[in-house]
């Protein structure tokens, strides 16, 4: 009885620990696989712009592969183009408007959601990919930032 009981209680000890390579928190994330942001209209561009950013900031290691990485940042990721017109004082002007959206989360290895943000343009934004990309990077390496000061 005492060995079925202590064996028990090691077992749920084993399996109540998660394993070293995982990550529990934000603030432990250092690699990050960044993965499909979906098959709509320049959802590969935005993620490939969130990777350029992702090198730069020189905070978080971008890896290709899933399992090298502490969290995956995955979502979805959408460039629509529309047209604008404005009228004023007897005169017109339109155009080309592109606009973007981008919704993510960050996901542990153990399948946790760890952080999740969404981010459009700004309204005198440049590039519309740009601007999501930045938005969505700059908020997560902050959340990071803030999880780590929360110790």
């Amino acid at each position: 009885m005492i060995r079925n009981s202590l064996f028990t209680i090691l077992m749920l000890l084993f399996v109540s620990e998660a394993p070293a390579d995982q990550v529990a928190t934000l603030r432990e994330v250092r690699t990050v696989c960044v993965d499909s942001f979906g098959n709509a209209e320049g959802a590969d561009l935005i993620r490939e712009k969130v990777i350029n950013r992702i090198v730069k900031s020189g905070k978080l290691s971008p890896v290709e592969n899933r399992e090298s990485a502490d969290a995956v940042l995955t979502g979805i990721g959408e460039i629509s183009k529309g047209v604008a017109y404005s009228a004023s004082g007897g005169s017109a002007s339109g155009g080309t408007r592109y606009d973007a959206t981008l919704v993510v989360r960050l996901v542990g290895k153990d399948k946790k959601i760890l952080w999740v943000e969404e981010a459009k343009p700004g309204f005198l934004s440049g590039s519309a990919s740009s601007s999501v990309a930045d938005k969505i990077v700059k908020s997560l390496l902050k959340a990071i930032e803030q999880d780590a000061k929360a110790k």
